[in-house]
């Protein structure tokens, strides 16, 4: 019995018929406009909290700790946005150029998903695939090296 060919409907594997150029960049245009306005209402714009303008000599050493960590972490999340930003801006420079969308490892298109879901990609999902295996190869390499190379076995003296 001869079996039905199902058409499958599009997704990474089984991309769509190729959309305007000038209307996949008005989106993408559109999308990254949008993300850069949303930065300054999340934090960016914001200064640190009031308590955090105070002497950390105010109050015992656990109110001392907590305003240091609400400090550290504020930093930290402003600078996530500050990359964040840097990030949207080469991407609609890449816009301007008609580069974007483009994979800065393969040349290939980066497909419309990833950039609908990541707009800010910077590599195809098989460069990215590719990149995370090695980074996770590496870390693996790192711990590996940290650890001795012979077990000391209990009651045995070392050198």
């Amino acid at each position: 019995m001869a079996e039905k060919i199902k058409k499958s409907k599009p997704g990474p594997l089984n991309p769509a018929k190729k959309t305007n150029p000038e209307a996949k960049i008005t989106a993408a245009r559109k999308t990254l406009f949008d993300m850069r306005e949303k930065l300054p209402q999340e934090g960016l714009g914001k200064s640190l909290p009031k308590n955090l303008a105070r002497p950390f000599d105010i109050g015992d050493e656990g109110d001392r700790a907590d305003a240091e960590r609400t400090y550290e972490v504020s930093i930290l999340l402003s600078a996530r946005d500050k990359e964040k930003v840097l990030a949207i801006d080469e991407a609609l420079e890449k816009l301007d150029e008609g580069t974007y969308g483009v994979c800065g490892e393969c040349g290939d298109e980066i497909g419309a998903g990833r950039l609908k879901a990541m707009p800010l990609a910077k590599l195809c999902i098989p460069c990215q695939s590719t990149l995370e295996k090695e980074q996770a190869h590496h870390k693996f390499g790192e711990e590996r090296l940290d650890q001795p190379l012979v077990n000391k076995v209990e009651g045995e003296e070392t050198d």
